[in-house]
């Protein structure tokens, strides 16, 4: 998916109500209708939970063009506190609260690898309902 792409699917997403609640929600539904067992359901459902409440449009467009243009730039970018840092490590972040509640290693790890390439089935399952997620 290009660049551009990736805009406008971020746009799409940031026009339907609830978007980040919904997404989430979603993800877990694709990957229980696609067979995914609890922890992979609950990875798929938790993934996203540390991204700011004060993301804007800009925070989000900003990210898909790093990762595009300059993902050497990205953790570098993530060590501050703004709003903008914590949306860029917000699966890092993600993963830390699953940790903190006492999930598995393996939503944890599934959390915080789900910006990462796909390393095994579970992680391209993750990545794919993450996707399919997107309205």
């Amino acid at each position: 998916m290009s660049a551009i792409d990736r805009v406008v699917q971020t746009w799409r997403y940031l026009a339907a109500e609830r978007g980040d609640e919904r997404h989430a929600e979603r993800t877990a539904q694709i990957l229980l209708a696609r067979g995914a067992d609890a922890e992979l359901v609950t990875a798929g459902f938790l993934h996203d939970r540390a991204k700011p409440a004060d993301t804007r449009l800009w925070h989000r467009i900003a990210a898909v063009l790093v990762d595009a243009f300059a993902p050497a730039l990205r953790p570098r970018l993530e060590r501050g506190h703004g709003t903008f840092a914590r949306y860029l490590g917000h699966a890092r972040h993600s993963a830390d609260l699953a940790r903190l509640e006492g999930r598995s290693d393996r939503i944890v790890r599934l959390i915080s690898r789900h910006h990462e390439p796909p390393t095994g089935e579970d992680e391209r399952l993750l990545a794919l309902a993450d996707r399919e997620a997107m309205p």
